[in-house]
């Protein structure tokens, strides 16, 4: 009975493994089979998104490692932290499990259940920002680039072009926020808003309103390097004003890599924000809802160190190259010194668009 036994369990066995086999050669058929298809459709999204999917994210790890940087302090706090989570862990579960047991004999907490545990926790928390990544890389696909295998591929121009451009517009409120922000924090901290641009006694200009705002756009260590007492074109301070500041790049704009000084695609109303003078919240008679503080430019863009990095609002949007416009259709973002970010279309009326541009003009300003 043995005997007979074996050869019937080796010979299903057999029979599974060449079962399993088979279906695994199938799917693997379809797979080139369909991709074929779809080449010869001249569909190739498909077959660019499996290569990304299984290969690609190897160009992904060589372009981010070599701009990773571990700081040994918050690994140091990291390492601590955790080791005392498995250690809470192992002690409740130490305490639940005697009061669980029923037996004397029954087996003690184990320190690999406490590791599992841990283990388990620490890939729920890494599986979490895995999921923020994805949905971050999918995001870029849709409204990066023209040139991205997406929207080369998917043959939905309108579509792709309309997110990428509804992306760029939210990107440019949300810097223009930032800069609004900033320019609050300055008057909290100083009592009134930076200077449009400082300007020696002789005329030279010195620095600019973004020059000042930089400790309260995340860039103190940058701000802190810088001498005052010098220009922002001397031989001190050349290579800081090289320096790039995302919070003031409008998407929208194409970046130009050959310019001397990094630029910024945001000007001051220079009614608020002029040579060598900043005025207070209490000076804006006009409201500070119905005054324009920054807003788009798109040309005759200046480095963000320049002083001269100030224009009158009143010329016009998208009427002037030294008035303010946005790369967008319509019209331009525009920051109001309360903080608040409008879009202005280019058809306003003037005489509201010059009651916005005054801070104490005195003019009504109606529905814009």
């Amino acid at each position: 009975m043995a005997d007979s036994t074996i050869p019937e369990n080796s010979s299903a066995g057999d029979q599974q493994s060449q079962s399993g086999s088979m279906n695994l050669l199938q799917v693997l058929v379809l797979i080139v089979f369909v991709g074929f298809v779809t080449l010869c459709l001249g569909i190739v999204f498909p077959v660019q998104m499996g290569y990304q999917l299984v290969i690609g994210w190897t160009s992904y790890i060589t372009r981010t490692l070599p701009g990773v940087t571990i700081s040994v302090e918050r690994t140091t706090w990291f390492l601590v932290a955790f080791g005392l989570f498995t250690w809470g862990v192992h002690l409740g579960g130490k305490k639940w499990y005697r009061q669980k047991q029923i037996a004397e004999s029954a087996p003690v907490w184990r320190g690999r259940w406490t590791f599992s545990l841990a283990a388990i926790c620490f890939l729920l928390g890494l599986s979490g920002i895995c999921v923020i990544s994805m949905t971050h890389q999918t995001w870029w696909m849709v409204t990066g680039e023209p040139e991205t295998f997406v929207a080369r591929n998917f043959r939905f121009p309108f579509m792709v072009y309309s997110c990428r451009e509804a992306a760029r517009r939210s990107t440019s409120k949300y810097n223009l926020k930032l800069i609004g922000l900033g320019m609050h924090n300055y008057h909290e901290a100083y009592g009134q808003l930076p200077v449009g641009g400082s300007f020696s006694q002789a005329g030279q200009p010195q620095h600019s309103w973004v020059t000042r705002l930089l400790p309260y756009l995340d860039q103190a260590a940058l701000y802190d390097q810088i001498n005052f007492h010098q220009p922002w074109t001397s031989e001190d301070n050349r290579q800081h004003f090289q320096t790039k500041l995302n919070a003031l790049l409008n998407p929208g704009i194409a970046s130009d890599d050959d310019r001397e000084y990094q630029p910024a695609h945001y000007a001051a109303n220079s009614r608020v924000l002029n040579v060598n003078s900043g005025m207070n919240f209490k000076e804006i008679t006009d409201g500070v809802s119905n005054t324009i503080l920054a807003g788009e430019i798109k040309s005759n863009i200046k480095a963000w160190g320049d002083p001269t990095n100030f224009r009158d609002p009143a010329r016009g949007i998208n009427q002037s190259p030294h008035g303010f416009g946005g790369p967008f259709k319509g019209g331009a973002n525009m920051l109001m010194i309360d903080g608040s970010v409008r879009f202005i279309s280019e058809d306003i009326d003037p005489t509201i668009l010059k009651a916005l541009s005054t801070p104490n003009g005195g003019e009504a300003v109606g529905e814009f």
